[in-house]
């Protein structure tokens, strides 16, 4: 399939697709719409061989909407503040044993940034260095996880919120000892209430689920064995081989991606080989549900640190 001299392969029967024959310095306004399309179409968009030079991600970015700071709690690089670098060497054996389910140890299948108000819209991934083998990326589509539920927990959803914590994400930065800096920062940040099924009007109404391993602390209303219990049939169900994109990257390689619709984790099999990744962020807003609104909450308890996080620190985080 063909767009003018753009080339767009489907990857999966569901999301992503390889976009080739886009120069992303030569980028106008018709093209950034072609791009907002093609990334509304298919989730994730992937765009091979680009220049790895952060000040070019931060231009593409710019197609998308306002390119926001590099991270709410961290810095991003040195007079490039729009970009996180994540180094992500260092994986020892026990990071890989450790993992949960959901894969929840260092990192796991997330969203980028939903503990703000104001969400990121769209994600961008770059590599900049790259193992030999390994460190691939996955996506799992939560729009269509959300359009084959039974109608009775669509109707469950549709009425839920969840509490996103920053805290559960960066449970170390409390702990006796911890930089008193990250501390004061993060106990700044209040807990968010967004709504569990999203609303992207930008897409004719298409419905999203909101999970969020690494921050939702609970689900409003319920206990925490029925919140948990819920939140884990969710992402089982999000999470079926069908609704995902697995991505394997070259240097210079770029994915862009809806961040509120689309999961995303990283493989942890390179071992101590190191992995660099440029992130950019553009647009953002507060979730719309279909009952509810994005709300700040004006306090949430501490969170201790568990099995599942003893590992997230700054190598293994937000790729």
């Amino acid at each position: 399939m063909s767009d003018h001299t753009w080339e767009i392969e489907r990857l999966t029967g569901s999301i992503g697709a390889e976009l080739s024959g886009l120069d992303i310095s030569h980028v106008d306004a018709a093209a950034a719409d072609r791009l907002k399309a093609l990334v509304s179409t298919h989730g994730v968009i992937f765009l091979r061989g680009q220049p790895t030079d952060p000040a070019v991600l931060v231009e593409l970015a710019a197609h998308f909407g306002s390119v926001l700071p590099a991270h709410p709690l961290k810095q991003g690089l040195p007079g490039r503040p729009e970009v996180l670098a994540n180094q992500t060497g260092g994986v020892r054996p026990e990071d890989v044993r450790s993992r949960d389910i959901h894969n929840r140890h260092g990192t796991n299948w997330h969203l980028d940034c939903t503990f703000v108000r104001e969400v990121p819209t769209y994600s961008l991934l770059q590599a900049a260095r790259l193992p030999q083998t390994g460190g691939d990326t996955l996506f799992a589509d939560l729009a269509g996880a959300y359009s084959v539920l039974s109608e009775p927990l669509r109707t469950l959803a549709e009425g839920l919120s969840c509490t996103h914590d920053a805290r559960l994400l960066y449970a170390d930065w409390l702990a006796p000892g911890a930089d008193s800096v990250l501390r004061d920062r993060l106990l700044a940040l209040p807990a968010i209430s967004h709504p569990l099924v999203a609303v992207d009007q930008r897409a004719d109404g298409r419905r999203s689920l909101v999970l969020n391993p690494n921050c939702v602390s609970t689900i409003e209303g319920l206990s925490d064995l029925e919140g948990r219990t819920l939140l884990d049939l969710f992402l089982h169900h999000a999470l079926v081989p069908e609704r995902t994109v697995r991505w394997r990257w070259a240097v210079g390689d770029i994915a862009v991606w809806d961040n509120v619709r689309l999961l995303h984790n990283y493989v942890l099999d390179h071992g101590g080989a190191d992995r660099m990744i440029y992130r950019a962020l553009a647009g953002s807003a507060p979730l719309t549900g279909v009952t509810c609104k994005s709300r700040e909450i004006a306090s949430a308890p501490t969170h201790r640190p568990t099995d599942g996080g003893a590992h997230q620190d700054e190598i293994l985080t937000d790729v």
